[in-house]
C-alpha cells in the first residue's frame, strides 16, 4: 500500500484539475442559473450536486489509477515510495542527525545523513556516505534493505567515503515460457538474461519441497537438453519421471529401482572413460580440447529424489553390496573431471544437507537452483556457508519461484520457465524426437587403456579443472561488474547502454 501521507500529497495534486473544473462549472453555469430564477427550489441544485459528485468520483479514481499503475510499472510513484520506506527505516532506527534549538521549548529537529537512491534499469542502487558515526550501521544495511524491498543484493561497491548496494528488481518479468527454453553450444537458457553454461560451469543441484515446481523445472530441462544431447533419468520413487520410460525417445534411458540407478551411475563413469578414449584416438586430438571440439554430443544424467535413493543404500558393506560408499567412489570422477568428456550430472533433492549428499559432491555441482519455500538453513545448504548473510525470501502463491546461482557464486531470484496448466507433458514427450548422441559403444576400454587414461586425467588434471572453473567464476563476476560500469557510463553520457552496444557491434562489422 502507498503510504497515506504520500497518497494525500500526490493524490491532491492529481485531483486538483478536476476540482478546478468543478469550480469553473459552478461559477459559469450554476451561479448564473440560480441568479436568473426568481425563487430557489431543490430542483435547481440536482444537476450541480450531480456534477460535483461526478467530478469528485472521477478525480479520485483518476488519482488512484495513476498512482497505482505507476507503482506497478516501477515509475515515479514506485521510486517515491522506495525513498519514503528508506526514510522511515532511517528514522525508526535512529540513523538521523538530531539538532536541538537553543530556544527553550522548541521542537527537536531531525536531519537525514547523506543517502542517495538511483533507479538503474532492472536494478536499484542505494549509496550511503560513510566516515561518520553511522558508518558501522551503513556497512551492515545491505541485508535489511533486501528484506524491505524484497530484492536481491547482487553487488556491493566501495568508493572513498561511500558504499553502494545494488539490488536486482522486477525479476518475474524475465520469466520465459516453456516453449522459449533452449539449449545450444554448451549452454541452456533458463530465464531472460540467465543461462547455465554447463560446458564451463558443469553439473547442477536442484533443491525444493513438494509443490515448489521442481518436477516441472526438470521436465523443462529434459525438453531443452534433449535437443542438444542425450538425457538419462533416475527416479527412485518411480513417480512422474519414471513414466518417461514409456516413450520412444527415452527407451532404455529411464530407471527407478536401486540396482538400475546404481548401474546407471556406473554407466556414466564408463561412458566418460569411453569418450575420453574416443577423443584420444581421433586424428585431430589436441590436449586440452573438450568433447565439442570433436563434434560429440553431450550426455546428461538426472537423478531425482537423491535422498530417497541414498536412504535405501547401506552405509558400508562387503562384496557386491550396493553401498553408499561405493556410490560416491563411482560418481566422484564424474563431478571432478567429466566436463571435458561432455558428461554432466544433475541431482535433485528436497534438502542438500551433508546427511543427504556429501559436500565433496555438492560443492562441485556448479549451478545451484532452489524452488519453492526453503528454511534459512535449507538455503545455506544449497548455496553454501558463504551466503549465510544473504537474505533469502520465501514468496507465496508463485509456483516455480526460487533462487539460482549459475556458477558465479552470486545467488539471485529465479522463476523457472512457465508451464500452462493446460499443457500436456505426456503428449509432448510422446512425440519427442530421438535424442542425438555420439555412439561410443564400440569403444573398448582395456586395462592398459585405463592406466593410460589415469595417467592423463590424474590428480593434476583434476586440480587444473578446479582452477579453470574458479577462473570461469571470477570471469563471470568480472563480466557482471563490467556491464554495470558500462551502464553507469552510459547514464552519465546520456546515451543508453543498449545504444552503446549497437554502436560497438557496428564498429566490429
Amino acid at each position: 500500500m502507498f503510504h497515506r501521507n504520500l497518497l494525500f500529497k500526490y493524490g491532491v495534486g492529481l485531483f486538483f484539475p478536476f476540482f478546478v473544473l468543478m469550480i469553473l462549472y459552478h461559477v459559469f453555469f450554476t451561479y448564473p442559473t440560480i441568479q436568473k430564477e426568481e425563487s430557489s427550489s431543490a430542483g435547481l441544485f440536482i444537476l450541480p450536486v450531480a456534477v460535483s459528485v461526478f467530478c469528485i468520483f472521477v478525480g479520485v479514481i483518476f488519482a488512484l489509477f495513476i498512482i497505482k499503475s505507476s507503482q506497478l510499472r516501477g515509475g515515479f510513484f514506485a521510486k517515491q515510495y522506495k525513498k519514503q520506506v528508506l526514510a522511515e527505516y532511517l528514522d525508526d532506527n535512529e540513523l538521523v542527525i538530531k539538532k536541538k534549538s537553543k530556544n527553550q521549548g522548541a521542537k527537536e529537529k531531525k536531519k537525514f545523513p547523506k543517502v542517495y537512491y538511483k533507479a538503474d534499469g532492472d536494478a536499484d542502487e542505494f549509496t550511503f556516505k560513510i566516515g561518520n558515526r553511522f558508518q558501522d550501521k551503513f556497512l551492515q544495511i545491505g541485508r535489511p534493505l533486501e528484506d524491505m524491498y524484497l530484492a536481491d543484493l547482487v553487488a556491493v561497491k566501495r568508493a572513498p567515503g561511500h558504499v553502494t548496494f545494488r539490488y536486482l528488481i522486477d525479476v518475474q518479468s524475465k520469466r520465459i515460457d516453456f516453449s522459449e527454453m533452449s539449449a545450444e553450444n554448451g549452454k541452456v537458457k533458463l530465464m531472460n538474461g540467465v543461462w547455465w553454461e554447463y560446458d564451463d560451469l558443469p553439473h547442477m543441484l536442484i533443491t525444493g519441497g513438494t509443490g515448489g515446481g521442481k518436477t516441472y523445472f526438470i521436465y523443462a530441462l529434459i525438453a531443452a537438453l534433449g535437443k542438444e544431447g542425450r538425457v538419462h533419468i533416475s527416479d527412485p520413487k518411480a513417480a512422474d519421471l519414471a513414466d518417461l520410460g514409456n516413450f520412444n525417445a527415452f527407451k532404455n534411458l529411464v530407471v527407478s529401482d536401486k540396482k538400475g540407478i546404481f548401474g546407471q551411475m556406473e554407466e556414466a563413469v564408463d561412458l566418460m572413460d569411453k569418450r575420453f578414449l574416443y577423443m584420444k584416438k581421433q586424428p585431430n586430438y589436441t590436449i586440452g580440447k573438450n568433447y565439442r571440439y570433436y563434434k560429440m554430443k553431450p550426455e546428461f544424467f538426472i537423478v531425482d529424489e537423491w535422498a530417497a535413493f541414498i536412504s535405501v543404500l547401506d552405509k558400508f558393506g562387503r562384496g557386491e553390496a550396493l553401498t553408499e560408499e561405493k556410490l560416491y567412489e563411482s560418481i566422484s570422477p564424474l563431478v571432478l573431471k567429466a566436463r571435458q568428456a561432455g558428461v554432466f550430472i544433475i541431482v535433485a533433492t528436497q534438502k542438500a544437507g551433508t546427511d543427504v549428499i556429501r559436500s565433496s559432491i555438492r560443492d562441485n555441482l556448479m549451478c545451484k537452483v532452489s524452488l519453492g519455500r526453503l528454511s534459512e538453513q535449507g538455503y545455506i545448504m544449497t548455496f553454501g556457508d558463504e551466503q549465510k548473510n544473504k537474505s533469502f525470501i520465501n514468496k507465496y502463491g508463485v509456483k516455480g519461484r526460487g533462487y539460482i546461482d549459475v556458477g558465479a557464486g552470486v545467488p539471485q531470484e529465479f522463476y523457472s520457465p512457465y508451464v500452462s496448466p493446460t499443457f500436456d507433458f505426456v503428449e509432448y514427450f510422446k512425440n519427442m524426437d530421438e535424442m542425438p548422441f555420439t555412439d561410443v559403444l564400440s569403444v573398448e576400454v582395456t586395462e592398459e587403456d585405463k592406466e593410460m587414461l589415469n595417467e592423463i586425467y590424474n590428480d593434476q588434471f583434476i586440480e587444473a579443472e578446479q582452477e579453470r572453473i574458479a577462473h570461469e567464476q571470477d570471469e563471470r563476476r568480472a563480466q557482471r561488474k563490467r556491464e554495470k560500469d558500462e551502464k553507469a557510463e552510459a547514464l552519465l553520457s546520456g546515451e543508453s547502454y543498449s545504444e552503446q552496444v549497437k554502436k560497438r557491434k557496428k564498429e566490429v562489422v
